[in-house]
């Protein structure tokens, strides 16, 4: 009976463990969607809920960005001096570690500047008309569950 039970119990993980990775990997779109929204309307508020406290922007060719409200203090003057469209060039491919995950994915962003005399001089920002970048980021589960960017780059 004992052997009949674990069998039973290992095959019920077995097979809702791809339906959990499946939830997880939708969330983790989510988040991805709301980031891109937020980026397009300049929300600092809503583009800083989807980071982790801890969160680290490695801009390539600039320093560490790490933690939350200096990503926020970083944001003010780049959503200042410009506006920004994204195009999905190709959508995130998420792999799920447990509680943390690792995302790879493509886009081109299009900046226009608000005052064209005016450039973005925040170390680290995109600063280009029309930049093409492939991303990395590693994301975690913070204390309530949530995915949130725990490491952001892009190169």
């Amino acid at each position: 009976m004992k052997s009949y039970l674990l069998a039973s119990f290992t095959l019920l993980i077995a097979l809702s463990a791809p339906a959990a990775m499946a939830d997880d990997v939708k969330a983790i779109d989510q988040l991805f969607a709301t980031w891109r929204q937020a980026v397009e309307n300049a929300d600092i508020p809503l583009y800083t809920s989807v980071l982790h406290e801890d969160v680290r922007l490695i801009p390539p060719g600039a320093d560490v960005i790490a933690g939350r409200e200096a990503y926020r203090a970083f944001l003010g003057p780049v959503f200042e001096g410009a506006t920004y469209q994204i195009k999905v060039t190709s959508p995130p491919d998420t792999t799920v570690l447990g509680d943390v995950a690792v995302s790879e994915y493509a886009y081109v962003i299009h900046l226009k500047l608000k005052n064209p005399g005016e450039a973005i001089q925040q170390e680290g920002a995109i600063t280009a008309s029309r930049t093409e970048a492939r991303y990395f980021d590693v994301l975690r589960k913070d204390e309530s569950g949530q995915w949130k960017v725990w490491r952001h780059t892009w190169q």
